[in-house]
């Protein structure tokens, strides 16, 4: 016992060494420990949950008056900013993508037979009415049609008067089941994560502009029970009452500016939505994005004033939106601001607690279009607060506590995840506006739009992480010079060489997966995906020159790495050839040389322009529904998901064939007439002119 007990000490006084270390022995990122702790003392979670829970804290139904004179979000935000002692901070009316927005004054669904009762309310819960839904005061029998968005579902059913519910959401049953079929309206049942929790009611919406209809959302118990009822033959009568209009409205946003004192003309852009239509609010999706840029932006101001980080070099600028629409229509209306972004970083959905969630803290990395040296840096920063919120035996971690007094003590899960659209940055990362844009986001989301997204599933703990990585990115990359230019390049050197390892590994799985019919266009697929890797490899190694700022030291540096990259080409291509080579031995067929065939020769002589009616994102979506009765066209599945790069790589320089392969690189073998056509489909809506080289 004396033995164990001296041994114990031992081992204890150990693991005190442990928590105890220097700060030379901590992890390491792109500033110094120092600066490190001074952000992590400042920020906030309890300050941002706060902000959050006024906010969102109870979803209600807009007065009308808000619409004309501005909304309360909007002037809580700009209020917090001037509290902060950010004065350049204003609310920007945005011109209007549309005239008019929908608006509700009320909302009821009751049960009248067999019984009386109640189950939606407008009132009780603001997501019960689906956003479009016409004035209506209906009576009619209930009838169940599954999700209501093929024929086989009506089959044997009378729906003409009555009331659809159906177990979807209402706007995809709304095509056939009201518009073919003449029912009155839906009652639906559908949201993120039934399974989760079978008593959120999802947001759902309906389109009243060709036939007058409306929708109701109920929660998956209310719609099982009520489909348990009708599938054993009861009779059930519903009565939905609900007025609603179309209303002249503000579209506004609001615009802080932290000035830089030597690059001011050069800004690093935050972004997050305060809106997501003016009649769904989500504590999460984003008021959760909004508070922790506020957060972010009330920290650096407060530490350059005290002295305890160095004065900002570039401007930082802080943008509270619309989703999309209103950061498309920002840069429309100031694109000479827009030109002085050199980067964003938009955060939407952040704030609710990892465990209580089920998720990860992801870090959207920009699209394969715009390689950029901001995926490794903000890359860096999010790993080092994984790593150092660890506490467990011979980590480190325990020694730099991101907890708030109120929050959680989660790990911090992380992921690097590849571009995936959905949220503001795509508005940046769009071939019209070409700025890197990475996303913070934490996902999956258990009460992802719904109306359970209420601030108490929030926590202090995570927006204070995600708050210190904003202050902690921000000020990297605003006061980057030629010495951080050398630490970004050692940066993305490493991580791009481990991402070249692993589009080797794929190029050579591909030819080894391949069909034995299929294996020489496996093998020319494999060799394009080296191509663009190598590629998009130099170019984001290129993008760190807009901080070497002609520094001749760095830049040698730089050119001997981006030299070392274009050198590894031969090589891997060399071993791929090797695997090829086996692979073909193996299904005893010759190799053959890949050459282009006469498709490829016909469309490698084909260059798309963009045309000014291209415009930028939202400019595409509006085009796009003006034009869908006169253009019929329906993309593939695989060319929707590849739609936005295939417009960000055209570049009035690359042929149809090389967007083609550069795109396929990224999102599988595209077909050749796939792209072709949808490259028709753009010039058709005049958005792009298809020259020969």
């Amino acid at each position: 016992m004396k033995r164990m007990t001296s041994l114990a000490v031992v081992f204890m006084l150990g693991m005190g060494t442990v928590f105890s270390q220097s700060d030379e022995t901590a992890p390491k990122t792109l500033l110094p420990l120092s600066l490190l702790k001074e952000i992590i003392h400042e920020v906030s979670g309890d300050l941002a949950l706060q902000n959050e829970i006024i906010l969102s804290g109870v979803k209600r139904n807009r007065l009308p008056e808000e619409y004309a004179r501005g909304y309360f979000e909007t002037k809580f935000i700009l209020e917090k900013l001037k509290e902060y002692g950010i004065q350049d901070a204003e609310i920007v009316d945005l011109p209007k993508w549309e005239e008019q927005t929908w608006d509700a004054e009320m909302g009821e669904l009751w049960i009248v037979g067999p019984e009386k009762r109640k189950i939606a309310d407008l009132k009780e819960v603001a997501a019960s009415l689906c956003q479009g839904s016409a004035s209506a005061d209906v009576t009619a029998e209930l009838v169940y049609v599954g999700p209501g968005y093929k024929e086989d579902f009506y089959k044997g059913k009378k729906v003409k008067g009555k009331i659809l519910l159906v177990n979807g959401y209402a706007g995809a049953a709304q095509r056939i089941g009201v518009e073919k079929y003449g029912a009155s309206g839906i009652v639906a049942y559908s949201s993120s994560h039934p399974e989760f929790d079978p008593d959120e009611v999802g947001w759902g919406g309906v389109d009243s502009k060709k036939t007058k209809t409306f929708g109701f959302m109920i929660s998956t118990r209310q719609g099982q029970e009520l489909r348990d009822q009708l599938e054993r033959g009861q009779k059930i009568t519903v009565r939905a009452v609900c007025k609603t209009s179309m209303v002249p409205y503000k579209e506004e946003m609001v615009s802080a500016l932290l000035k830089g004192k030597e690059l001011p003309q050069e800004e690093l852009v935050f972004t997050a939505h305060i809106f997501e239509g003016f009649s769904m609010q989500g504590s999460n999706d984003d008021v959760s994005g909004c508070v922790a840029i506020l957060e972010t932006a009330r920290s650096l101001k407060k530490l350059q004033d005290e002295g305890k980080i160095p004065p900002l070099k570039r401007s930082v600028r802080f943008l509270f939106v619309p989703e999309i629409s209103g950061t498309a229509a920002y840069i429309k209306k100031y694109p000479e601001i827009s030109k002085r972004f050199f980067a964003n970083i938009n955060e939407d959905m952040v704030g609710e607690a990892i465990l209580k969630n089920h998720s990860y803290f992801c870090l959207i990395t920009t699209p394969y279009s715009l390689p950029s040296y901001l995926n490794d840096t903000v890359t860096s920063f999010v790993e080092w607060v994984g790593k150092t919120q660890r506490d467990s035996l011979g980590e480190w971690g325990g020694g730099i506590p991101i907890v708030s007094p109120t929050g959680t003590r989660d790990p911090f899960y992380t992921a690097i995840d590849r571009f995936t659209s959905g949220s503001d940055h795509i508005v940046f990362v769009d071939g019209s506006v070409r700025v890197p844009a990475v996303f913070f986001i934490a996902w999956p989301d258990m009460w992802y739009h719904t109306a359970m997204d209420t601030p108490d599933k929030s926590d202090s703990t995570q927006l204070k992480r995600v708050a210190f990585l904003g202050a902690a990115a921000g000020l990297f990359l605003a006061n980057a010079g030629p010495a951080e230019a050398e630490m970004i390049t050692a940066e993305v050197m490493a991580r791009g060489l481990a991402r070249i390892g692993k589009e080797q590994a794929r190029a050579e799985s591909i030819v080894r997966m391949a069909e034995p019919k299929g294996i020489h266009a496996a093998y020319k697929e494999s060799r394009n995906v080296i191509h663009q890797a190598v590629w998009r490899e130099k170019e984001a190694l290129a993008s760190v020159r807009f901080f070497i700022k002609k520094d001749q030291g760095v830049e040698g540096i730089l050119a001997a790495r981006l030299k070392r990259i274009e050198d590894m080409r031969p090589q891997i291509l060399q071993e791929l050839e090797g695997i090829y080579n086996l692979r073909c031995g193996k299904e005893k067929m010759a190799p053959q040389q890949p050459g282009p065939t006469k498709e490829e020769i016909r469309l490698d002589a084909l260059v798309p322009e963009r045309t000014e009616k291209m415009g930028n994102v939202m400019d595409y979506y509006v085009t796009m529904e003006k034009m869908s009765q006169k253009v019929k066209y329906t993309p593939p599945p695989q060319i929707m998901e590849a739609d936005l790069e295939l417009r960000n790589f055209i570049d009035g320089k690359r042929s149809l064939l090389e967007i083609r392969n550069a795109a396929s690189a990224e999102y599988g073998p595209l077909p050749l007439t796939d792209v072709e056509a949808y490259m028709k489909y753009l010039e058709k809506l005049e958005m792009v002119e298809i020259k020969k080289k």
